[in-house]
């Protein structure tokens, strides 16, 4: 039992989505299969294991992916070993299969994460399934029940209890490194990647660039007069705009961009695969929904802009920091030009001049 909880958060961290639950049923079902390759026969043709255990589990944790192919697994071994217990088990592994998945949506109804007062109410439960021996042919059922029913129950409580307790602790130990993880990476406030996350991302972005040739581009982001919120309407207000903003760059944000915040009001946004000229439209169209939003705090109406600058053509960039300062150079024409506005820096050596027309207030920029 110790060996199957390991492999589940095993599987837990290195495997996601249905293939996940896919193994987690294969596993599940193999480990009721071994179990009844060494079971207890309490009379000829009547077996008792572990597998009305394994199965009520493999719904609880897994839900019904993973416990219909545990079930197909055990149901079908247990038919091949055939016996006058035959009826009775196929019915005992169908209750455990119910038992788990009813004990799987209540928990999700709840809303929240598996508990160990829902393993310790699962347990209680699992008793409830060795009626099935009162399938058996009436002499046989009379001579099971009057001898191992309360043993029989005894053992299946326990072992429920046991190795749903070492499943709950792998599932709690895989989701404690997973949030650890995850905000190593992660800006706690804004929720998009954090600096190391952006940097991380950039520098491998540069890579495939050297290596293929992709166009990359680099969108950095300011909020107008950020501190000026803060000192006026407090410091949750000034966290409601970063919210804010960071839930529209991620609606804007394409699958492969890398939206992040690298600072108090500093944001990026990292275009893969996107030439300048069409991360500048990128731009303006975050700039242009910023504008747009209404933050109404104890009566107060806030309105906020911010000012972005997108990289020239990556061809213009001998490394990564280059690539990055004529972002940043950008941004800061765009501040000192009135703000609310995105620009593009461009790798000419010549004075601003005019942006091609777009819906906002659009520029382009010399690179210095």
């Amino acid at each position: 039992m110790a060996f199957i909880a390991l492999v589940y958060g095993y599987i837990q961290v290195k495997i996601e989505g249905v293939q996940r639950n896919i193994v987690l049923g294969l596993l599940m079902g193999s480990g009721a299969i071994l179990s009844m390759l060494d079971p207890s026969e309490l009379i000829p043709g009547v077996i008792v294991d572990s597998r009305s255990t394994i199965v009520t589990l493999s719904g609880f944790f897994g839900g019904p992916i993973t416990a219909g192919i545990t079930w197909a697994m055990t149901a079908a071994y247990r038919y091949h070993l055939g016996g006058v217990g035959m009826p009775a088990g196929q019915l005992a592994i169908c209750g455990a299969v119910v038992l788990g998945l009813v004990g799987h949506y209540l928990v999700r109804r709840a809303g929240r994460s598996v508990r160990t007062s829902d393993v310790a109410m699962l347990a209680i439960a699992s008793p409830f399934l060795t009626l099935s021996m009162l399938t058996l042919p009436r002499e046989l059922a009379v001579v099971v029940i009057e001898t191992t029913a309360a043993p029989l129950a005894l053992v299946t409580l326990l072992g429920t209890a046991v190795l749903g307790l070492f499943i709950l602790h792998e599932v709690r130990r895989v989701e404690a490194e997973t949030e650890v993880r995850r905000l190593a990476f992660v800006d706690e406030l804004s929720g998009l990647a954090n600096r190391r996350a952006f940097y991380i991302h950039l520098n491998k972005t540069w890579a495939r660039w050297e290596r293929y040739r992709n166009p990359m581009s680099i969108i950095l982001i300011d909020i107008d007069y950020f501190k000026s919120i803060n000192d006026r309407f407090g410091h949750a207000t000034g966290d409601e705009v970063i919210r804010l903003l960071a839930r529209l760059m991620a609606e804007a944000a394409r699958t492969a961009d890398i939206p992040a915040r690298i600072g108090g009001e500093e944001f990026v946004i990292l275009l893969p695969n996107t030439s300048s000229r069409a991360a500048l439209s990128a731009a303006e169209r975050i700039r242009a929904m910023a504008e747009q939003q209404v933050i109404e705090i104890e009566g107060d109406v806030i309105h906020f802009t911010i000012s972005l600058g997108v990289s020239a053509d990556i061809e213009s960039h001998k490394s990564v920091q280059d690539c990055l300062s004529s972002a940043d150079q950008a941004l800061y024409e765009a501040k000192r030009s009135g703000r609310n506005r995105a620009i593009l820096a461009t790798p000419k050596v010549t004075t601003v001049e005019p942006a091609m027309t777009v819906s906002g207030p659009v520029e382009l920029i010399a690179k210095a």
